[in-house]
């Protein structure tokens, strides 16, 4: 084994339900992995002192932490680490948790010549799923996920259903260019002052992921998805609007949103703290339609926008040496 390359998709996450201690739905949500942004990476043993990355700082910086975590528990010598495509950090594309999973497949397949089986032993590696577990299941899944929330027994024992997302539809992806969301010890904060949703909206919630949301999936009713997704990410937004400054996070967001809803469009979404937001499309042409009805800019802010399609499958990894391929699937 002299190289091994993996590559990962990105996750939308659609909201967090942030119900007590102990009640369904703890830290539980929905959401879908995508095939690009992607992560690309290769990781080579070498004889040296010190490993070698070849990545951005701020990239470089978040991979030598997930070193330093993952060697606590294993041994293993200096890694020339190159990293070819990213996932933007902080934007709401889960792009840490994608990140840290590789590298810690990565390890295990070098160490251990196998990748572990199980996704939650990957994330406590790498100190990751640290609150929802989509993420986690989506690396080596794929596909459309409901997490359901924490065990009552056990935080890492929990349920999260997976299905396969349509194929043909896509998701358009807005962001503003420049601008992050909530993440790290701000976000640690917030959750630190155990902040609960009305038991009301968790049930109004669980009712439109089970009877609306999955339902859409799993027939292939665009239509319905898209309304009760909007849906969906309007009740979990206006929980968060105190937090992060309204519905949706960025100002530029809430006026696309608006402008996008008078010309008939509808399913926005913000993936998790955001920025970035998701529309939903029926099709590669009704992904084009859309696309032509977002400005270059809003209000000074520059519109990133780009349109991504489903990821059915986990993550996959490729040995340089005998070109084995092990995707990770279901």
């Amino acid at each position: 084994m002299t190289r091994i390359d993996i590559s990962t998709g990105a996750r939308l996450h659609f909201g967090l339900i942030c119900s007590e201690p102990a009640m369904r739905w703890r830290f539980g949500g929905i959401g879908v992995m995508l095939r690009q942004p992607a992560w690309r990476l290769s990781f080579t043993p070498i004889v040296a002192d010190t490993d070698t990355i070849e990545a951005a700082d701020d990239i470089g910086q978040r991979v030598c932490e997930f070193l330093k975590r993952i060697r606590s528990h294993h041994h293993i010598g200096s890694l020339r680490i190159e990293v070819h495509h990213a996932v933007p950090f902080h934007t709401g594309l889960g792009s840490g948790t994608q990140l840290g999973l590789a590298v810690s497949a990565a390890i295990e397949l070098i160490t251990h010549r196998r990748v572990q089986e199980d996704p939650f032993r990957l994330a406590q590696l790498a100190d990751r799923a640290e609150r929802s577990a989509i993420g986690t299941v989506g690396f080596t899944q794929g596909g459309f996920l409901v997490d359901k929330g924490e065990s009552q027994v056990d935080p890492v024992d929990r349920q999260v259903d997976r299905m396969r997302f349509p194929d043909a539809w896509r998701f358009v992806l807005v962001h503003p260019e420049n601008s992050q969301g909530l993440s790290g010890e701000q976000e640690r904060t917030f959750f630190g002052r155990q902040i609960h949703m009305p038991h009301v909206l968790i049930e109004n919630l669980e009712q439109q992921v089970l009877r609306q949301i999955v339902p859409a999936v799993r027939e292939h009713h665009f239509e319905s998805f898209a309304k009760s997704l909007e849906t969906y990410g309007q009740a979990i937004g206006t929980f968060y609007s105190a937090e992060q400054g309204g519905v949706f996070a960025h100002p530029a967001m809430t006026k696309l949103v608006a402008n996008l809803r008078s010309s008939g469009v509808f399913g926005m979404a913000q993936s998790s703290w955001g920025p970035l937001i998701s529309i939903p499309a029926a099709s590669e042409q009704h992904a084009a339609e859309i696309m032509r009805l977002i400005p270059d800019s809003i209000d000074q802010s520059r519109m990133n926008t780009t349109v991504s399609e489903p990821l059915n499958t986990g993550a996959t990894i490729r040995s340089a040496v005998d070109d084995a391929v092990d995707r990770i699937l279901e």
